[in-house]
């Protein structure tokens, strides 16, 4: 009975441990309390969260915490394989300083009717410098909580040993210029010595920075001397979609951009946006931002500080609810989430689905996906419609193991853009 106990206990204790590492890092608050996480490279609201090794760049990584309370947060750094699970390098090997550190306090909101302290920090800095290319995630908790993440901010760290050239098109292995678009690149070595270009390299494909679409384990057409050539690749097919749609609320004075109303009760004001439409019967163009948001308030002196949080209404009118489906809601505005908290709900006497989500003021870009039942891989199609004509981002990274080594270097970055 004792034996029996003690080899119950051990494969617990080992599962456990699996479960740990085999945890997948993504970026996200994990607390009601935790809103408006941002994370920027060298202070650009409108890249992707790479920089490149060197003291010359750095991550900013900033958040509200939904109250005026003194609290005690740090944060940890975790160094990630290529799919973002925990890597096993020691962090002495990618660390220069200590893992965790503590935040410095924040600072309180100004005169808005709901209060909050923003936190903000950079890496590398003073106590943290960053050894290694690759994944990061960056994980923060209260000192005097649990110790349970509050959030999860991941960024990338660049060696730009290859170059990357490449180009998204309509003409696809599938369609001409109709509803897909079709990336083609070629990765030049620069004279790194890859003896195994199928083994030791991986290239992982985002559009938009989406997390739901995102292309791994991609077969090369060619590999030549110093070249290795991705192209008539049906895995590089994406739908096109359309452009993202936008609403502005920088002011309570008037309705922006998208927005219908906006009215007091207390204790926010609430943004009735205007309901949206199906853009199933052709392309609409817009000059959007690809999903991103911007924070800002006119009546603010510092939009970080002064900027009120709003609670915003999405409408999406349909006479029937999809019993195959569910419709998310999809932007940096809900961390390119595809759960229970960006999930729109049907409302039957409404013949509406809704979604209501606490915003802190800005301008904001959005999408509508359409994610079948018993799958991960969502679809603009129902909704949004998907057009070749759709301006488009697409971000190429190439991480790189060799033989031998330990973890997974990011030996290459390219964010291909669409020229239609």
């Amino acid at each position: 009975m004792i034996k029996h106990q003690f080899f119950t206990i051990v494969l617990l204790l080992v599962s456990a441990t699996i479960a740990v590492q085999a945890q997948v890092f993504r970026t996200g608050s994990h607390s009601e309390q935790i809103r408006s996480l941002t994370v920027y490279p060298n202070g650009n609201w409108s890249a992707v969260p790479v920089i490149q090794m060197g003291p010359d760049h750095f991550i900013e990584i900033s958040f509200d915490e939904l109250s005026h309370d003194y609290k005690r947060y740090a944060y940890k750094v975790i160094h990630c394989n290529a799919d973002w699970t925990e890597s096993d390098m020691n962090v002495l090997e990618y660390l220069d300083g200590f893992s965790e550190n503590d935040i410095e306090a924040g600072e309180e909101s100004v005169s808005t009717l709901t209060l909050y302290t923003h936190y903000q920090f950079s890496l590398p800095n003073e106590n943290v410098g960053l050894k290694l290319s690759g994944n990061y995630a960056v994980t923060v908790f209260d000192r005097d909580g649990s110790g349970e993440a509050l959030l999860t901010a991941c960024f990338m760290v660049v060696e730009n040993k290859v170059s990357i050239e490449g180009s998204a098109t309509a003409t696809t292995d599938i369609d001409y210029k109709q509803s897909d678009q079709q990336l083609n690149f070629d990765i030049k070595t620069l004279g790194m010595n890859i003896q195994q270009p199928l083994d030791e390299l991986k290239v992982v494909v985002r559009q938009n920075n989406r997390l739901d679409n995102e292309v791994r384990n991609i077969a090369p057409l060619m590999i030549g001397p110093g070249l290795i050539r991705y192209e008539h690749n049906k895995d590089l097919i994406f739908e096109g979609g359309n452009e993202y749609r936008r609403f502005e609320m920088t002011t309570f004075k008037y309705s922006g951009i998208g927005v219908n109303k906006i009215e007091y009760f207390n204790p926010y004001y609430h943004v009735e946006l205007i309901p949206s439409e199906l853009r199933i019967m052709g392309y609409v163009f817009d000059k959007d931002q690809n999903g991103r948001f911007l924070i800002h308030s006119q009546e603010a002196t510092d939009d970080l500080t002064g900027s009120d949080y709003y609670l915003v209404h999405f409408t999406f009118p349909m006479e029937k609810p999809f019993l195959d489906g569910a419709i998310f809601l999809n932007g940096d505005l809900t961390e390119n989430r595809l759960d229970t908290k960006t999930k729109m709900i049907y409302n039957f006497e409404h013949k509406a689905y809704e979604k209501d989500l606490l915003l802190k003021q800005g301008a904001y870009n959005y999408q509508y996906l359409y994610r079948p039942n018993k799958t991960n891989k969502a679809t603009t199609l129902p909704l949004e419609g998907s057009y070749w004509e759709t301006e488009n981002e697409y971000q190429v990274y190439v991480y790189y193991r060799p033989i031998g080594e330990r973890y997974d270097r990011l030996i290459g970055f390219k964010q291909i853009q669409t020229a239609f």
